[in-house]
C-alpha cells in the first residue's frame, strides 16, 4: 500500500511541476523572447537548487516522510526541470548555426546548475543549524 501512495504521490507531483515548468516558460518567452531558451536554463537552475535544498533537509533532518520527499522531489522538481527540453535546446542552437551559443548555454547551464544544487544544500545546513 506504501508503494501505491508513494506513485500517486509522483504522479501528482509531476503534474504540478509540469504545469510550472510550462508556466516559467510562457512567463520568460513573453518577456524576454524566445531566441536563446532562458526559460529552461532557468528551470534547470532552479531546480537544481530546490533539489538541493529538499534532499539536504530530508538527509540531515528528520525531513519529510519518503511519500512527502517523492512528491516534491520525483514527482514536482522532476516534472519541473528539463533536461530533455536542455538536450532539444542545444541541438536548436547547433542547428541554428550557433555553435559557440550552443556550447556556452552548455556549460553555463551545468555550471550553473551545479553551483544551485550546492547553495540549496548549504542553505539547508544553515537552515537546520538556525533551529
Amino acid at each position: 500500500m506504501r508503494a501505491l501512495w508513494g506513485f500517486v504521490a509522483v504522479a501528482g507531483g509531476g503534474a504540478i511541476g509540469s504545469m510550472l515548468r510550462y508556466a516559467v516558460a510562457l512567463w520568460t518567452v513573453e518577456r524576454v523572447g524566445p531566441g536563446f531558451p532562458w526559460h529552461t536554463a532557468a528551470i534547470n537552475v532552479v531546480g537544481s537548487f530546490l533539489i538541493g535544498l529538499i534532499a539536504a533537509y530530508s538527509q540531515f533532518s528528520s525531513g519529510f516522510s519518503p511519500v512527502v520527499s517523492a512528491f516534491v522531489v520525483v514527482g514536482i522538481l522532476g516534472g519541473f526541470t528539463t533536461f530533455s527540453t536542455f538536450s532539444y535546446d542545444t541541438v536548436t542552437l547547433l542547428s541554428d548555426g550557433a555553435p559557440g551559443l550552443a556550447a556556452a548555454y552548455c556549460v553555463g547551464t551545468v555550471i550553473f546548475g551545479i553551483i544551485a544544487a550546492l547553495a540549496g544544500i548549504a542553505a539547508a545546513r544553515m537552515i537546520l543549524h538556525a533551529t
